[in-house]
């Protein structure tokens, strides 16, 4: 499947999830506010961490390794076994923690130990959260995008609706509870559709536990969970400086802008999770080069054109997605949206480092990133105040994509004559 027909489907499951999301999102800043949305920003960033731990950071592995050996099954058979042990362990491991530290971690991350009993539900739902991860992994390795899609709808709609009915109901309390029951939800659902449709046979989740393919599977790990311990150490320590220098509507507004700039970016980023790694593994060379050029040729002009509707109808957009309590970051969404811009392409090379299993540069590069838009932060906040942050954003991305274009020069801006 080709990359516009891979992004037919990933826009029809965007669409719904842009719907979905504006209208989600909308409640959240009504019920909840600025205070609400700082709230939702910690727990998300506790909540990804915590999935990577669960699956070990091995889900891009089983999309290469299942689209690799798709027609081989006794192989296939041992990395999804070895797969499943992994995400069930590890789940169990995180659940566990969780469990035991609840109300320091609570303490951390809101200030108050009174949601530590919804972090143990969250934690409990991340056991079935990375089961569902390894089953849509491996309907993404193996190209069942349809079957992929209708899933992904099927749990945004009831994701939705948990969401929007608890917020109404019982506030930010209601919030914390609908991330877990949503989560327990879209195995279940993936489960039944799995069994209807039997895209593959779950029996190959159940074979032996195989070193071998662990250590191929662990490859990905130092990538997978580098990459979102560094996005999340940047943007808390960035969110709490803001609270620090100036307060919580502030720190709120700007994990509003960060919702924003996600809704802007679903449609590629769906496309490019369905597409580019699998497609990057199987290519080389010349091949590779000119795949990553098709792709840039099609996306720069769609996410500039993006970008530039979005940035005219700023205030409107702000409004709409969330409320006019959020109109505080009108004035900082043109340099947020340049950083989208930039994002993306860093984002193409960066599944060529993925497919292609350069870890230790994949691990500096996030490692670069978190650092420079920290600091850059810090010092642009300083001179620019609130502006700043946004500017930062901006200037990591332009750093990143610089040193990657530097890195990848041989590949792309050599002749192969």
């Amino acid at each position: 499947m080709n990359f516009i027909k891979t992004s037919f489907y990933s826009a029809i499951s965007s669409a719904i999830s842009i719907l979905t999301k504006l209208i989600t999102q909308k409640i959240i800043a009504i019920y909840l506010g600025t205070q609400g949305m700082f709230l939702l920003g910690q727990l998300k960033d506790f909540l990804k961490l915590s999935q990577s731990f669960s699956t070990l950071g091995t889900t891009n592995g089983v999309v290469k390794y299942t689209a690799q050996f798709q027609d081989k099954k006794e192989e296939l058979s041992k990395f999804l076994s070895t797969s499943f042990k992994i995400h069930l362990g590890f789940s169990l491991l995180v659940f566990i923690i969780t469990l035991i530290f609840n109300q320091s971690l609570s303490q951390y991350l809101f200030n108050t130990t009174a949601y530590s009993r919804y972090l143990v539900l969250l934690a409990f739902s991340l056991i079935t959260l990375a089961v569902h991860t390894l089953l849509m992994s491996i309907l993404n390795g193996m190209k069942h995008i349809k079957l992929y899609v209708s899933i992904n709808i099927i749990a945004t709609l009831t994701s939705a609706f948990f969401l929007i009915y608890l917020v109404i109901n019982q506030l930010i309390e209601g919030a914390f509870l609908a991330f877990s029951i949503t989560q327990i939800l879209s195995l279940l659902i993936a489960f039944t559709l799995i069994i209807i449709y039997k895209p593959f046979s779950l029996k190959l989740l159940l074979g032996k536990f195989y070193n071998l393919q662990f250590k191929k599977l662990s490859k990905y790990s130092l990538m997978a969970i580098t990459a979102p311990l560094c996005l999340i150490g940047a943007t808390f320590f960035v969110r709490n400086h803001i609270e620090n220098t100036f307060d919580t509507n502030y720190a709120g507004s700007w994990e509003g802008l960060w919702r924003i700039s996600a809704m802007f970016l679903l449609f590629l980023t769906t496309t490019f999770k369905l597409y580019l790694l699998p497609t990057f593994s199987r290519l080389k060379n010349e091949d590779l080069k000119l795949e990553i050029f098709k792709i840039w040729k099609i996306v720069l002009p769609f996410v500039i054109s993006l970008a530039l509707i979005a940035f005219l109808l700023k205030d409107t957009i702000i409004t709409l997605f969330l409320s006019k309590k959020f109109l505080l970051i009108s004035s900082i969404l043109g340099f947020q949206l340049l950083g989208d811009i930039v994002k993306i392409n860093c984002w193409i090379l960066g599944n060529v480092l993925l497919a292609k299993e350069k870890t230790k540069f994949f691990i500096f590069l996030q490692i670069e990133w978190a650092v420079v838009f920290s600091l850059l932060s810090v010092i642009l906040i300083n001179i620019y105040g609130f502006k700043g942050v946004a500017m930062a954003y901006l200037g990591a991305y332009i750093i990143h994509f610089i040193i990657m274009n530097i890195y990848f020069r041989k590949l792309l801006w050599r002749s192969s004559h």
